[in-house]
């Protein structure tokens, strides 16, 4: 009998272990903690020559201005669009810092945004972009607007995310749970994006935009395939109505988001032409678009 129960009462501590074990490592994968890397900031060894810039200027609007004849478009106050021309840049030929401490030189990199990455390689083409617009939004206190889909289809919202809700996915299944106290700081903020841009990608990105033509591309919107994506950062026009855009993107391995220069435009400068995204196919970064399918609406 006393063997019997002692038999019990090790299956029980054993299942109860189990259980513990389980829970911990469920709220470990549901809670992840973003952490910045420590990225290196040195001035590139090439010199690339790129028009239209202003190597005093140190946000997107004042170091790169609009090519000969253009005029950038107004931009209304406390906009996305206002808010990406005064985002900070690293000085004038940075080399593209890499989130494992690395610098990556390329002719692609007009100018690089003074943004931090996680240190675990997330934050690279569609998490850039999920960044960029979260942290507007959340600079701005709508909290409402921070809410973005997954590649399954679910979404995560950062308002539910701040109450204690949380996202439990295994393989293409997810659920919300709660598994946490109410948070509003900084720090619990950058945890969700973490999440986020673990389970979100140019796919849900997709299924979350709409195509557009040219003729209605406006800052903010992106460029968008399976397998790539880029973000319009500015616009310009000149006086027959011509539009011009500055784009931009991360990638693999996670770098800091950065200006795209237009190595195949005809001025050298970073700034790509209407005519150059109506081409049937064009290239932005070495990465190639349809202008039929990957001209797209997100968020704005």
């Amino acid at each position: 009998m006393a063997k019997t129960k002692s038999k019990k009462i090790v299956i029980m501590i054993i299942i109860l272990i189990l259980i513990a074990t389980f829970l911990v490592v469920v709220f470990i994968r549901v809670n992840p903690k973003w952490k910045a890397a420590e990225l290196t900031i040195v001035q590139a060894e090439k010199k690339y020559d790129i028009k239209s810039i202003d190597p005093e200027g140190t946000t997107l609007q004042t170091r790169i201005l609009p090519p000969e004849g253009y005029n950038r478009v107004d931009a209304e106050e406390g906009s996305f669009a206002a808010y990406l021309r005064d985002y900070p840049l690293y000085p004038d030929g940075t080399a593209l810092p890499v989130f494992d401490g690395r610098t990556k030189e390329s002719p692609y990199t007009a100018a690089v945004f003074d943004i931090s990455v996680g240190d675990e390689g997330y934050q690279q083409c569609a998490d850039s972009i999920i960044r960029l617009y979260s942290d507007y939004c959340y600079e701005n206190g709508n909290f409402d607007d921070i809410s973005f889909q997954l590649s399954n289809g679910d979404v995560c919202s950062y308002n539910r995310w701040r109450k204690g809700r949380r996202i439990l996915a295994l393989g293409d299944f997810s659920c919300e749970i709660p598994a946490a106290l109410p948070d509003d700081s900084e720090q619990q903020y950058r945890n969700y994006l973490k999440l986020v841009m673990r389970y979100a990608g140019t796919l849900s990105l997709l299924d979350e935009s709409k195509v557009i033509s040219v003729d209605e591309l406006r800052t903010g919107d992106i460029i968008c395939n399976k397998t790539h994506v880029v973000m319009v950062l500015d616009t310009a026009v000149n006086d027959k109505g011509e539009k011009c855009y500055l784009l931009g993107q991360s990638f693999i391995p996670a770098v800091c988001f950065h200006v795209v220069n237009n190595v195949d435009g005809k001025d050298g400068s970073p700034w790509f032409t209407e005519a150059e995204l109506r081409q049937e196919t064009f290239s932005v970064g070495g990465f190639k678009f349809s202008s039929k399918n990957d001209i797209r609406r997100w968020k704005s």
